[in-house]
């Protein structure tokens, strides 16, 4: 009872319900702006006036207007420049030469579409037959066939879906060391948690910690995770594609949510207990290990390309990465159910493995003030070692 106790008290120490509406409506507004802004922008924007002394079709090019003019007429052109045309372009010897009143940005986006407008040009010219030129024109066709029942976009929208996750998973992984750290170090300087532990035990204050911090960051995730998720749906939408389906099935969805979770309270449990070691946040050189737990993140992210290969299948059962590799893996992937049993097993024996040593570590150090415990004490009590009253 003690532990949802304190579990409650420290999520509710966080979440506020002003805060959260604030943050909703700035998301709700960023997205209406998201939603909006090619609009402003097509609006605003004002097509580059080309003028073409070519007798050849002008291309079609986004954002440039092309205007036809007879070669007498280059000389007119080239003294309008700034003020009738923003670029004259001019084909002498096979060659483009353009000519504008000052450099800018926009001049090299239009540069290769002017390239391959001569390009195709100088191969109209050649002796070719229509077949050869087609074939001088046109790439090869390609053909990839699925033995299973796949597509290259349900690959992009699964890929999509892979780093949204590990993003997502970054989300609460830094939210649990901002709290955790800066809530454990100042009840240590303040003499909060010597006053409490005359009422509860050491174990009981940490874990409810890790659980109600644990909670808060999965809120995070989820509160995060939805913006995405919306701002995606506006995107597909004002590109005409109707509502985008996430290629995760439910089943998919809660594994995600189990190994995430489970993840956060590992992450957190080792916050926490290295944090009490900590006498000075804002001397001590031990602060840059509270960074640890975020090296499993990017050790999967340097698998992600390949979900299949045997390196994903390790980062999958391994506890310290299965977190973050088995969800990555099951949206790329199908994966037999005995690997995802398995990896759930040693991922929950690590959780009270790491949650016991954890508070092992708390106990030792909550009550050091003005030392920090050495590397030798630290190291036998989070791994043997039990702190006696």
């Amino acid at each position: 009872m003690k532990l949802w106790t304190i579990a409650v008290f420290e999520f509710q120490r966080y979440f506020k319900w002003k805060q959260e509406l604030i943050t909703i409506a700035i998301l709700a507004a960023f997205l209406v702006f998201s939603a909006l802004w090619p609009v402003v922008k097509t609006w605003l924007d004002n097509d580059y006036k080309i003028a073409l002394v070519s007798q050849a079709a002008a291309p079609k090019v986004s954002g440039y207007s092309f205007s036809q003019i007879p070669a007498d007429s280059a000389e007119t052109a080239l003294s309008g420049i700034g003020e009738v045309w923003d670029l004259v372009v001019q084909v002498q010897d096979n060659k483009l030469v353009m000519t504008a009143q000052s450099s800018a940005s926009w001049q090299e986006k239009l540069t290769p579409e002017l390239q391959s407008w001569l390009q195709k040009q100088r191969i109209g010219e050649l002796p070719l037959s229509t077949e050869q030129k087609e074939i001088v024109d046109n790439l090869p066709d390609a053909e990839l066939v699925f033995l299973k029942k796949d597509s290259v976009q349900q690959n992009k929208e699964q890929k999509l879906v892979s780093g949204g996750l590990l993003l997502l998973m970054v989300v609460g992984v830094f939210s649990g060391f901002g709290f955790m750290f800066t809530a454990i170090t100042t009840e240590k300087q303040q003499r909060v948690t010597e006053q409490l532990l005359t009422l509860i035990s050491s174990k009981e204050w940490i874990d409810g910690k890790i659980l109600g911090i644990s909670l808060f960051c999965l809120k995070s995730m989820i509160t995060t995770g939805l913006f995405f998720y919306i701002m995606l749906q506006a995107i597909s939408m004002m590109k005409g594609k109707g509502i985008f389906v996430l290629p995760i099935s439910p089943s998919e969805l809660v594994s995600a949510l189990i190994f995430v979770s489970l993840g956060l309270l590992i992450i957190n449990s080792f916050m926490a207990g290295f944090a009490a070691t900590i006498d000075d946040p804002n001397h001590s050189s031990r602060s840059i290990i509270m960074f640890l737990p975020s090296v499993p993140l990017g050790i999967v992210f340097s698998a992600m390309d390949n979900a299949e290969g045997s390196l994903m299948h390790i980062l999958s059962l391994f506890p310290l990465t299965s977190f973050a590799a088995m969800p990555m893996r099951m949206a790329t992937v199908s994966v037999p159910w005995w690997e995802w049993l398995l990896s759930l097993v040693l991922l929950i024996a690590c959780l009270f493995w790491l949650k016991n040593a954890a508070s092992r570590v708390f106990e030792l150090g909550i009550r050091m003030y003005g030392k920090e415990p050495e590397w030798s004490l630290l190291l036998k009590t989070f791994l043997f070692a039990r702190v006696k009253d």
